[in-house]
């Protein structure tokens, strides 16, 4: 299973007690997945591709009003998955419809999927079951392996601009994007935000696996970071090594090292006795300072230097 529905399986078995959040977890999820088929009594619609999370929106339906559900498994041509259909119909379907937020009462007659109910906004808990529901409706999250990203879909931009004030109401930096003119996204893309997002939802477990995989990725980064770092002193250190032995070779073409006092003649041997050696290993083969020896070979470059100017 991907990491999208390793999440919802999660949420799924969330136990709801409380009436009203399980209304407001339905209403997130017909928002995002909810459709409405007019004829002479209308009749509500889900589209998902994961059986579970159909029966899960059949068994709050049927928790909450009088109304008769059947799922079914449908193909649709270009599609390698299967979708799985709600359909609710019966007494209270239009009770179901006006609660949820599916069908509103506007200045033109009804809107339909155009506004979030007045009681999702009632409570910090009711917030978290209606993103629950729109992720389980329209959701989805990266693997984090590949990166991070979390988005949930909307048909209607005012639902989206809300969830994303609901989702910044929880300190969490909702962007909105539109897709195809017609599907507005609401995504956040750090991962920091996608595991706060879950956790806020309920899954606390797939936030947990998506903070064990940030600390391995930020283990590999800091050990990929420090043998970059080792490589560029160690490329510093023979290039060093390098000029130094050109120098002390100079000197001892032009005037000889045993011409130089005793430190200068100490540190040129040592250097050329041992090129791979780093300043530090040199200093304790002088029993001098680390700063001693980089003074000396300094002014060995210096006087080499001298040497090939005149």
């Amino acid at each position: 299973m991907s990491f999208s529905s390793d999440c919802k399986e999660e949420l799924i078995r969330i136990r709801v007690k409380s009436a009203e959040q399980r209304l407001c977890q339905l209403s997130g999820m017909t928002l995002t997945a909810g459709g409405i088929r007019i004829s002479r009594r209308p009749s509500l619609f889900y589209h998902t591709e994961s059986p579970a999370t159909a029966k899960h929106i059949a068994s709050i339906a049927l928790s909450l009003y009088d109304a008769d559900a059947v799922v079914e498994e449908k193909r649709v041509e270009h599609r390698r998955r299967p979708i799985y259909e709600v359909s609710l119909a019966g007494a209270e379907i239009e009770r179901l419809m006006r609660e949820t937020g599916a069908m509103t009462p506007g200045e033109n007659g009804f809107r339909l999927m155009n506004e979030i109910p007045a009681v999702a906004f009632a409570s910090e808990d009711n917030k978290r079951a209606f993103l629950r529901g729109c992720f389980l409706g329209g959701g989805s999250c990266v693997d984090p392996k590949r990166g991070y990203h979390f988005e949930m879909i909307f048909r209607a931009k005012t639902v989206a601009d809300a969830a994303v004030a609901m989702m910044q109401d929880f300190y969490l930096p909702a962007r909105l994007s539109v897709r195809n003119g017609d599907r507005y996204i609401v995504y956040l893309k750090e991962g920091d935000d996608v595991s706060g997002m879950l956790a806020l939802i309920g899954a606390s477990s797939s936030a947990l696996a998506l903070e064990n995989v940030r600390v391995e990725k930020d283990m590999r980064n800091y050990i990929n970071r420090t043998n970059n770092c080792e490589t560029a002193n160690l490329d510093k250190q023979v290039v060093a090594s390098i000029r130094q032995q050109k120098a002390i070779m100079t000197i001892d073409k032009r005037i000889g090292i045993r011409s130089l006092p005793a430190s200068l003649q100490q540190a040129a041997m040592l250097r050329i006795a041992h090129p791979d050696a780093t300043v530090q290993e040199l200093a304790e083969m002088a029993d001098i300072q680390k700063s001693g020896m980089y003074h000396r070979l300094d002014r060995l470059m210096k006087l080499a230097g001298e040497l090939e100017d005149s």
